[in-house]
């Protein structure tokens, strides 16, 4: 069985790659997990030179407010009845999406990803999480899916 991973970020073109897995592969072929990644918060502008932003430490564990995570947890489910009869499985992780999704690819052991590319002008081919992932994931297949 072939192991898919199936990045998502919630938005409409997310059920794109939803409906790429359907049409390419029987509900026996594939193991899907479906993975959100929550990006890091970013600090915010100082209002007085006094303040200071703390960069958050290696090791430091980035804790998610309780209304998020049940809204992560919604929406990864909501994805998941998209497919059924399919062996699907869901995760959530925070940080860098790009990194995340490399990670957890390569500690996985999944045969492909399947992503969406961002909405981006014609100038820019893919977005940032998609290249990054494109360039780091060599390790396995990565389909990038075109905008519709």
């Amino acid at each position: 069985m072939k192991k898919i991973l199936l990045p998502i970020d919630g938005s409409p073109r997310s059920l794109r790659a939803i409906q790429a897995i359907k049409q390419t592969y029987g509900t026996e072929e594939v193991d899907v997990t479906i993975l959100l990644v929550i990006p890091e918060p970013r600090p915010s502008k100082l209002t007085d030179e006094n303040d200071e932003v703390r960069p958050v430490e290696e090791h430091e564990e980035i804790v998610i407010d309780p209304q998020t995570a049940e809204e992560t947890r919604l929406l990864l489910d909501s994805f998941a009845k998209l497919l059924p009869g399919y062996t699907v499985s869901t995760a959530q992780r925070s940080g860098k999406p790009g990194p995340e999704i490399v990670q957890f690819a390569k500690d996985g052991g999944f045969d492909s990803i399947l992503m969406t590319r961002s909405s981006r002008g014609s100038t820019q081919k893919l977005g940032s999480v998609s290249t990054y992932v494109v360039s780091n994931a060599s390790f396995i297949t990565t389909t990038v899916l075109k905008e519709a």
